[in-house]
Parts: C-alpha cells; sequence; structure tokens
C-alpha cells in the first residue's frame, strides 16, 4: 500500500486537471457570503446564445417578453427578460430604433416586470419596441455608440442558421395606451 501511495506522491502537481460542472436549477449552488445572486436559466438544449462579437453566453437563453399595457406615459414594464450577460433592455418607438425613450439595466439572468422610466412621458398611443442589449463597455451605463446589440439564439438543430449572420436581436414589441 506504501509503494502505491509512493506513486501517487510522484504525478507532477500540474498533470492534475479537475473539471467541475454543474446541471439543474441552481437551486443549492454554493454562493459567496454577501453575494445576492439569483439562479439563472439553462439554455435550451440544441440552443446557443452568442454575444456580440460571436462569444459564447453564460448558458442563459437570451429572450425577452413584452406585453401591450397602458399607463400615465412615464414608465413601461417588459414582463421578462432573460439576459446571458448584464446589459440593458432598452425602448424604442416603433420605427424610430435610433430614438431611445428609455433603458433599464438587467442582471445575467431572468428578471420579471423590468421597469423602464421613460426619458419623456409618452404624449399618446405608442407601439414600443423593447431590446436586450449587452453593457460592451462594461460601464454600467447605456450607450448604443459602446453597447452592442444581442442577437438571438441560434437554434442548433436548424441547417438554416448561420452563426456568422447574427443580425435578428432579441427583441419584442407591444403597444401601450395612455390611460
Amino acid at each position: 500500500m506504501t509503494r502505491h501511495h509512493r506513486a501517487l506522491l510522484a504525478v507532477p502537481t500540474a498533470a492534475v486537471v479537475v473539471l467541475l460542472s454543474a446541471c439543474g436549477s441552481g437551486d443549492g449552488a454554493p454562493v459567496a457570503d454577501g453575494d445576492d445572486v439569483s439562479p439563472s436559466s439553462p439554455a435550451t438544449a440544441g440552443q446557443t446564445t452568442a454575444l456580440p462579437g460571436g462569444e459564447a453566453g453564460s448558458g442563459q437563453q437570451a429572450d425577452l417578453e413584452f406585453e401591450d399595457q397602458s399607463g400615465d406615459g412615464s414608465t413601461v414594464v417588459v414582463d421578462t427578460v432573460s439576459a446571458p450577460e448584464g446589459g440593458f433592455v432598452v425602448l424604442t418607438a416603433d420605427g424610430a430604433d435610433d430614438v431611445v425613450l428609455g433603458w433599464a439595466d438587467v442582471q445575467v439572468g431572468t428578471s420579471s416586470d423590468v421597469e423602464v422610466s421613460l426619458d419623456q412621458p409618452l404624449g399618446a398611443d405608442t407601439d414600443l419596441v423593447a431590446t436586450l442589449w449587452a453593457d460592451s463597455d462594461r460601464d454600467g451605463s447605456f450607450d448604443p455608440e459602446a453597447d452592442e446589440v444581442v442577437p438571438a439564439p441560434i437554434d442548433g438543430g436548424d441547417a438554416g442558421d448561420d452563426v456568422s449572420e447574427l443580425s435578428d436581436p432579441v427583441q419584442d414589441d407591444a403597444r401601450y395606451t395612455l390611460g
């Protein structure tokens, strides 16, 4: 037994590789003291979340759900945002993608009822578009010149998808009615 033990000690430390993987919903996953981390959902089997620049994401499936709503025109609620990395949900009027009405930051994972304060209250019923953007410059503030739109997930089972043509953004539209 001692001879076997010596043989194990003779193995160079650099040759030992430990691979860890996690599966499941994240319940019971270790969290460092003081961290306020919510578990994120894994990507759907056969789909890949590609980040701007073609890099792989966190495993979180990028998605956004935005439903019709009404209110006083000063805030808008995006129902669900699933982000593979920290970033922003950005609101524009349908057909005016270059005019940002407001934005809110989102963390990695799935966030519900993301409230976006508008820079100027809406003055009429408006069709809105919510788009997921990555905080590419990692400064915590939305900048359309530095940050990038998150491309829609690619279904690995669809032979027609081409990873090099990531042009469809993660976005959804909704009708906002005053009142």
